[in-house]
């Protein structure tokens, strides 16, 4: 027996708006709220560098491995469950990191957030869809951009107070509360589509491959200048994920239900979207968990997670007002310019930062910061339309695969930012000095017990050359994200280029409705 008509639910367009904006805010500032806590996670744990990498890294990891699988469990559960179920698996990471004794338990908890965060974000994108207001879907789409962009430039603040004043765990149980007032918000929608027959899907082994795919590539990255890009491990694990990456092409082909279909990748439009989403989430997380490493560590600024906050206000505002400005610029002037605007002007602020020198102060930060800010402001917020609203009818294949490409940026940026700034911040050898880098790029008591064992008229030289290389670390690794930006950057725009005139109007199936038309 079929279940009621969204139609039916009182202020449906209105309530899955305000559930799939509470619920991307949550994820956006889980993205960056932890970054300005590593300092505290590192002294309450003992966690390296290494171990924040992989605090951060799991979620990111965990969200593009399953972002694919996300996009069509909306096909087959049905949207709003898929959204639910999302919420539900995230706030289930939220209260085991809370609670984590130690570094191995919140690496696990965030793996789980990241698998919650994979079946939000899609399901977002087609909950969106299936009620849309009386001003189309778009309406509703940039309504989430400009969320999603803001809470991920409000992150660091919120995590810095919350840091501060009472304990980084603090920001798992607010993210939980978040979280459950979604739920609240979508479960009439639930209702009124519980008993919608949906197509099966066979595609386990695709959703496998994609996941292993995805983990081995990051693993790649962050690992690969460690262990030298000699045959093993390395050359064995590019192999092993070049074969697997045939055989999921090859099993993609060959499925009736594929993951995603192979139309997807000659759609200019969502391949342009996609592009500098990639680019965006680069620089976006890029950004502040490096600032906040170079920030907070001991050698430098010793800031505190508040103080990272602050420094960090003229991005966050910039974040902010410029993802208001995006909206106002895509219904006049289309999505094109603002992208490719928004990636430049973040190109440009990048290679500002990478200017950084020892004497550079907190305040001579704040112009680049700013840019950077109304860079990815601008980018972000239109980006969700042409990724998803191409001439088709189905948006789950695109909704999971702009997901992956968010993710897997924000993985991206992590890893091989890691990989760049351990490879520069490494203290000048001496006996008695830390040979893991990780310990003096974050100072703390790793290095300050590394500083007393030397004598007394070696300590200010030891001092002064750790900072020095932590200062050309930060600048080597916001050198090589502008590198990266502006190679997406171009690539994204000859795409959009070429891509089909844009039409606002396009129609999407709602959920009450076979999702195979």
């Amino acid at each position: 027996m079929p279940g009621l008509d969204a139609s039916d639910v009182p202020g449906a367009p209105r309530r899955a708006v305000v559930a799939v904006c509470i619920a991307t805010a949550v994820v956006g500032v889980n993205a960056t709220a932890i970054g300005v806590a590593t300092r505290g996670i590192a002294d309450e744990l003992h966690a390296s560098l290494r171990d924040l990498e992989w605090i951060m890294s799991a979620y990111l990891v965990a969200a593009a491995a399953f972002a694919l699988i996300g996009g069509r469990m909306g096909d087959v559960v049905g949207r709003t469950r898929t959204f639910m179920m999302g919420c539900g698996v995230f706030v289930g990471g939220c209260l085991l990191a809370a609670v984590a004794p130690g570094t191995a338990v919140l690496i696990g908890a965030r793996a789980v957030q990241g698998v919650g965060a994979a079946l939000v974000m899609p399901a977002s994108i087609e909950v969106v869809a299936s009620h849309p207001s009386s001003r189309g879907p778009n309406a509703g789409f940039r309504a989430r951009g400009v969320v999603y962009a803001s809470a991920f430039g409000i992150g660091p603040l919120i995590g810095g107070v919350l840091t501060d004043t009472a304990s980084w765990r603090a920001v798992f149980w607010c993210e939980l509360v978040g979280l459950l007032v979604a739920i609240v918000f979508a479960f009439p929608l639930l209702r009124a589509t519980s008993r919608l027959p949906r197509p099966p899907t066979r595609d386990f082994l695709g959703g496998a491959l994609a996941a292993i795919v995805v983990f081995l590539g990051v693993l790649i990255a962050s690992r690969g200048n460690a262990w030298g890009w000699s045959l093993w491990p390395t050359g064995v694990l590019v192999v092993l994920t070049l074969a697997l990456g045939t055989v999921l092409v090859w099993v993609e082909v060959d499925a009736d239900h594929p993951l995603i279909h192979g139309w997807l990748f000659r759609d200019r439009t969502v391949m342009g979207a996609n592009v500098a989403t990639l680019g965006a989430s680069i620089g976006m997380l890029g950004l502040i968990y490096f600032f906040d490493v170079f920030a907070q560590s001991s050698v430098v600024f010793e800031s505190t997670a508040v103080g990272v906050a602050v420094a960090l206000i003229p991005f966050t505002l910039s974040i902010i007002a410029f993802a208001l400005v995006a909206g106002f610029l895509a219904r006049r002037l289309g999505f094109r310019g603002p992208v490719i605007l928004g990636l430049g002007l973040s190109v440009i602020g990048f290679a500002w930062l990478a200017s950084v020198t020892v004497g550079t102060t907190e305040v001579e930060l704040l112009a680049p910061l700013a840019l950077c800010g109304v860079g990815a402001g601008i980018a972000n917020a239109g980006l969700t339309t042409p990724a998803v609203m191409t001439n088709r009818r189905r948006i789950d294949e695109a909704a999971g695969l702009v997901s992956l490409t968010r993710f897997l940026g924000s993985a991206i940026a992590v890893a091989i930012g890691t990989a760049s700034f351990l490879s520069v911040a490494v203290g000048p050898p001496g006996r008695g000095t830390p040979a893991d880098p990780a310990d003096t790029a974050l100072g703390g008591s790793a290095y300050q017990q590394a500083v007393a064992t030397l004598r007394v008229d070696l300590r200010r030289p030891f001092e002064a050359a750790t900072r020095e290389a932590t200062v050309h670390a930060f600048a080597s690794t916001m050198r090589l994200a502008a590198i990266a930006l502006a190679v997406l950057m171009v690539v994204s725009a000859l795409l959009l280029a070429g891509a089909a005139p844009e039409d606002d109007d396009v129609l999407v199936a709602p959920e009450t409705t076979d999702p195979r038309r």
